[in-house]
């Protein structure tokens, strides 16, 4: 009897053994991409260190991490919902060009700039300049976009 009851906690250990937990520090090689263009990349690079469950990453991605092994492979399709949501209107802005100062004259569609509102640091991104306003967007960069991650987990350790 005790051999059996060693034997099933053994198997039992074993099989979670290895395993992504919640908490697990998961080294993750990746390809991020959008519409087939690569957005980013672990390739050629260091691969990403993230502890999973502490929202680093879009929620379908962080569970998908759960009891994968070092070695497994995933590929996962997010909607823009689910990923950085969807482009919010409310977040593109029209700003007079005399609030940049001597930095208006630096200001060119396409260009990121980093200023302060209500207190916190925001990026936002050039859409437009014209009739003495650059139109700005404060929207996360990935927002209102279909994402594909492809994922490898390299190593796993607790926390």
């Amino acid at each position: 009897m005790r051999a059996v009851l060693g034997a099933a906690l053994l198997l039992a250990a074993c099989s979670r053994d290895g395993r992504v937990g919640p908490g697990s520090v998961v080294t993750l090689d990746y390809e991020l991409s959008s519409g087939g263009a690569v957005i980013e990349s672990s390739a050629g690079r260091e691969p990403l260190v993230v502890t999973q469950g502490d929202g680093n990453l879009p929620g379908p991605v962080d569970e998908i991490l759960v009891g994968l092994r070092p070695g497994d492979e995933k590929v996962l399709e997010l909607t823009p919902d689910q990923g950085f949501g969807p482009v919010d209107p409310a977040k593109i802005r029209a700003i007079p060009l005399s609030r940049f100062g001597a930095l208006a004259k630096d200001l060119v569609p396409g260009r990121t700039v980093v200023g302060a509102e209500g207190g916190k640091a925001n990026e936002a991104r050039v859409i437009k300049i014209e009739k003495g306003a650059a139109t700005l967007d404060f929207n996360h960069p990935l927002a209102g976009k279909a994402l594909r991650y492809k994922i490898k987990v390299v190593s796993i350790r607790p926390r």
